[in-house]
């Protein structure tokens, strides 16, 4: 079970007994824009970085941290809530999401997978907000320091309250030299759900990933300029050539 306390200024979250319960000023952020149906983005942050060899959402990126820097992302679109999941034994990474403006959900036990976060996030959702079907929840992994608003808001845009196809961007890859002609469409993050869909979540099979119903429901591709909806954060070398450290 989850429950929720937000006022002025301050963020509560106890799930299972465990609670994180600071007084943080919120980072600033842009007006955002206004969608006719409530939208929601989830951060699943309870991954344990193991090929990376550290917390890399905690690492430096700029001004802030990965984690802060995802957050900040986010909140400069028009997303209405933003919603991290993070694990029991790591209050250092949800004092940093609740800093930079995210609901933090702390389930017991941690989740395993990252459905599993998801599911978590979708479940205090309909216990503090409960969406109207025609609400969307968008998913990114929680390493994307460089997610782009502007492609969040685009997906904001191309989605009518009628439709129940998921939205996926896309990015063409270029090839080498002088050509510069395309060579291929690759799908990125983050992606946006009808928010029905999160009951079809639950019903996945033990080995299947959220994915999975890209290739079950209604899917559109959505075509944007921007690489960085492909990228892979594991490695110090990916660390590296992302913040160009």
């Amino acid at each position: 079970m989850v429950r929720f306390l937000a006022v002025p200024q301050r963020l509560m979250c106890q799930v299972s007994g465990a609670k994180l319960n600071r007084t943080l000023p919120l980072l600033p952020i842009a007006e955002p824009r206004v969608h006719p149906f409530q939208s929601f983005g989830i951060i699943p942050a309870a991954g344990r970085s193991r090929r990376m060899g550290q917390p890399k959402l905690k690492m430096s990126w700029g001004a802030m941290t990965v984690v802060e820097q995802v957050v900040a992302a986010w909140r400069r679109s028009g997303i209405d809530h933003v919603v991290a999941v993070v694990r029991s034994d790591d209050a250092e990474l949800a004092r940093l999401c609740q800093r930079a403006g995210a609901i933090v959900v702390v389930p017991e036990p941690p989740p395993p997978e990252m459905k599993d976060s998801v599911m978590a996030a979708l479940d205090a959702i309909t216990t503090r907000f409960h969406p109207r079907d025609d609400a969307v929840w968008l998913l990114a992994p929680a390493d994307m320091p460089r997610l782009s608003a502007v492609v969040i808001d685009a997906l904001l845009d191309e989605h009518r309250s009628s439709s129940q196809a998921i939205l996926v961007p896309t990015h063409a890859t270029l090839a080498s030299g002088r050509s510069g002609q395309a060579t291929g469409v690759k799908r990125g993050h983050p992606v946006l759900f009808p928010w029905p869909l999160a009951q079809d979540v639950a019903k996945l099979d033990e080995d299947e990933g959220v994915n999975v119903l890209l290739t079950r429901k209604p899917t559109r591709e959505v075509a944007v300029n921007q690489p960085s909806i492909l990228d892979d954060l594991d490695t110090v070398d990916d660390y590296r050539r992302l913040s160009g450290d």
